[in-house]
């Protein structure tokens, strides 16, 4: 099959990883896989020809531009897609292509189809939102809405990349779910292999957050049976945030179970960081995260890292799989009893934890990413 991914944001997060294993495993299955962008789109892979540029303009970023600068680009924006939509159209209708995939949307992206010729399109398009939830108010009333102006257009189909299948019964809807990210930059040294301390990473952006904090503070002071160590970037966004960093890293800089780095992680030292470390730690009690998928989280156990997460934060997996351990912050008791536990008996109970990612890693795959992408074309 012919299959166009049409690309539109500029390269900079999880999509570079999405796209890549996507393209890849495209391959893999025997498609013909062809990237669509705008004109001098800034790839972070080499794909050979496997490439059309889109009429339009250029692609355009939001970084280091302030608020009013953010509303005028996103008109322009708005302006450009709807023209790259168009011309993606008619270059898959002339080349033959069976279908075309959105890989990385929002609901922009539907009020932009509604806007374009896209939504009269003769080849099938999927549009597979990764980084829409329901968690602000408004925001599930919105899409139902755009989802029910497009009922009528058949060949738009709407996907969801998330472990919770959340909306049932709707036509043009449909659900997959989220791929692990294994290590393709660097060798991997492989499972933990017994040896201590245990290491515990805490990587992205620190928040200011009372959990966090009570967290890390059992991580300071409980009795461990089991020597732990604990890697915290320091990376922060605003001055609160900053602050609060800031404190932690003057209580604890002492304390040799704790290590800070400054160091923004992207790409290989991203997956090296991940490699260093026998646990991830994701803390932040994010309702986003129950509707859409953590890259953390997928990231973690990509690399065959057992997980600490806050409750919130896709919690449909750690209840298919036993993969590692929920926090639960309502009861601070139970909290510190569970962490001491979790820590305490991590080399023993480490072989279970890689047979169940292992087997989580069956279903959570860009194999069943690719199919279920295409499923409302090879259902035809």
């Amino acid at each position: 099959m012919k299959v166009a991914i049409l690309e539109t944001i500029a390269p900079s997060g999880h999509e570079v990883a999405f796209d890549k294993g996507f393209y890849d495993e495209l391959k893999k299955q025997g498609h013909e896989p062809c990237f669509f962008v705008p004109e001098n789109y800034p790839f972070q892979d080499d794909y050979h020809n496997d490439v059309q540029y889109l009429k339009g303009g250029e692609v355009i970023s939001y970084h280091h531009a302030g608020f009013f600068k953010k509303m005028t680009l996103s008109v322009t924006r708005e302006m450009r897609r709807r023209k790259w939509f168009s011309s993606a159209c008619t270059i898959a209708k002339e080349k033959g292509f069976d279908c075309i995939v959105i890989p990385t949307a929002t609901p922009r992206y539907l009020k932009s189809i509604l806007k374009c010729s896209m939504k009269n399109s003769s080849v099938p398009v999927i549009v597979n939102n990764q980084v829409f939830s329901f968690e602000k108010k408004g925001r599930l009333e919105q899409f139902l809405t755009l989802a029910k102006k497009l009922e009528p257009y058949k060949n738009i189909h709407i996907a969801f990349t998330s472990p919770n299948h959340y909306l049932k019964d709707l036509k043009n809807v449909f659900y997959i779910n989220p791929p692990f990210y294994g290590p393709t930059l660097i060798e991997s040294k492989g499972p933990y292999d017994g040896h201590e301390p245990i290491t515990i990473g805490m990587y992205g952006y620190y928040r200011d957050d009372e959990n966090t904090k009570e967290l890390l503070n059992i991580f300071a002071k409980e009795n461990f049976k089991t020597p732990v160590r604990v890697i915290m970037q320091t990376v922060t966004a605003n001055e609160k945030d900053k602050l609060s960093c800031e404190e932690i890293v003057n209580a604890n800089q002492n304390n040799p179970r704790f290590s800070f780095t400054d160091a923004y992680l992207k790409g290989e030292t991203w997956q090296k960081a991940i490699d260093d470390v026998d646990i991830i730690l994701a803390p932040y009690a994010s309702m986003q995260f129950y509707y859409t998928y953590s890259a953390m989280c997928f990231n973690a156990l990509g690399f065959k890292k057992p997980v600490m997460l806050a409750n919130t934060v896709n919690p449909h997996v750690l209840e298919q799989f036993n993969v590692g351990l929920s926090l639960d912050f309502s009861d601070k008791e139970k909290l510190k009893e569970s962490v001491v536990n979790f820590i305490d008996t991590y080399k023993e109970k480490y072989p279970l934890y890689e047979k169940e990612i292992e087997k989580a890693s069956l279903v959570y795959s860009f194999e069943n990413v690719v199919k279920g992408l295409l499923k409302p074309v090879t259902d035809r």
